[in-house]
């Protein structure tokens, strides 16, 4: 059984580890595990509140992991959507092509860290686009029928999930808001996404799927030269 260590934004992202990947990683021989970052994290407090605030802060956290010679790979469950701006590789990524930016900065963390270990993922661009491709088992959920229609409209417009982002005012989270004002993303986000499955998931969402077969195939990113 392969060991990896997975370090999320958050408790969204810890109940999706869990709930979601973990189960069907299995079938893989992978036992992916969430760590929270502690970026934002104050003494005393519950890990309940997720962000990244300094990439010098995120390396730590990473470097911190690594240094568990018992798991096989590390890694990470980032948003590029927010991401501090002294994040390697992300002031010279190149403009246009989502998949291309996403590429060069998670290359260029690579190198940064310079751990074969290491196998950096940048969700694009939040990974609540991901709830966006379960958009019929949300408004399932919620029962809200007309929400489902909302949601891939939005999808189809953009061209797929993980390319919807218009800004801080229409990325996949405040889309979400807008569309259903009590959506809870700790709780709806992960349940609409185990509803909607993994294979499902992957098929609508190419970056993410490239991630899950580089863990599966033990590879290392693009770009990496360690």
């Amino acid at each position: 059984m392969r060991q990896v260590h997975v370090l999320v934004e958050g408790a969204t992202e810890e109940r999706l580890v869990q709930q979601v990947f973990q189960p069907e990683l299995l079938a893989s021989d992978i036992w992916i595990t969430p760590v929270m970052l502690k970026t934002r994290r104050a003494a005393g407090q519950p890990h309940d509140k997720g962000g990244v605030s300094k990439w010098p802060r995120i390396e730590h956290d990473i470097r911190g992991l690594l240094r568990n010679s018992a798991v096989d790979a590390v890694t990470t469950m980032l948003d590029l959507y927010g991401l501090p701006s002294g994040t390697p590789g992300l002031s010279g990524a190149p403009a246009g092509d989502a998949y291309a930016r996403v590429a060069h900065v998670e290359a260029a963390m690579a190198d940064a860290i310079g751990e074969p270990r290491f196998l950096p993922f940048l969700a694009l661009h939040e990974t609540e686009a991901w709830v966006l491709a379960a958009a019929d088992e949300l408004a399932e959920l919620l029962a809200e029928p007309r929400l489902a229609g909302t949601l891939r409209s939005q999808v189809a417009a953009a061209g797929g999930p993980e390319l919807v982002n218009g800004g801080a005012d229409t990325a996949p989270s405040k889309r979400l808001l807008k569309a259903h004002a009590m959506y809870r993303k700790v709780v709806d986000g992960p349940d609409a996404i185990g509803l909607l499955g993994l294979a499902a998931l992957r098929a609508d969402c190419p970056h993410l799927d490239g991630w899950l077969k580089r863990l599966e195939s033990r590879s290392a990113p693009p770009g990496h030269s360690g």
